[in-house]
């Protein structure tokens, strides 16, 4: 078992993934260099193509959404003043206030993931996310290394 090839990857989640001599090993930015999760070929079930969504919130949202209801308080306020002054400044607020109102809820993407399932772990701690060459890689090779282990004969 000697000749058999490691496999590494980064997934979109910036966890890195090593397959080597019939083990997987997860590790995760906070990880220790020298810790991680280990998981034998042996263990795996299957691998399951799946979508995951990320969610992206924009943090100037609520700020101009605020911002946006100050500009019309004031320039309403002025346009009871002077009309010449106020219009202006409530069409202003008025950009800034839908701008702010349609980004509050973020905005949504999916990505391509792959579950590697496997009795007695975590399912969320076994998510590889993306769909890139280097994780199409090495979900090929750990399908390889799956087949050429179910294939080989028992001690």
């Amino acid at each position: 078992m000697s000749g058999r090839e490691a496999k590494f990857c980064l997934d979109r989640n910036q966890v890195r993934w090593v397959l080597i001599e019939g083990v997987i090993n997860r590790k995760t930015p906070q990880d220790d260099p020298d810790k991680g999760m280990n998981l034998p070929i042996e263990r795996i079930q299957s691998i399951e193509k799946t979508q995951i969504e990320r969610r992206h919130k924009n943090s100037l949202a609520a700020p101009a959404t605020v911002a946006g209801i100050v500009i019309l308080a004031l320039f309403g306020w002025l346009a009871t003043i002077s009309l010449w002054v106020g219009v202006p400044g409530l069409a202003a607020g008025a950009a800034v206030l839908l701008w702010g109102l349609m980004r509050l809820s973020g905005t949504t993407e999916r990505l391509d993931a792959f579950q590697i399932v496997a009795s007695g772990t975590n399912p969320a701690d076994w998510y590889i996310v993306g769909s890139h060459h280097e994780v199409i890689g090495f979900i090929n090779g750990v399908q390889a290394e799956l087949e050429a282990n179910q294939h080989a004969p028992r001690r």
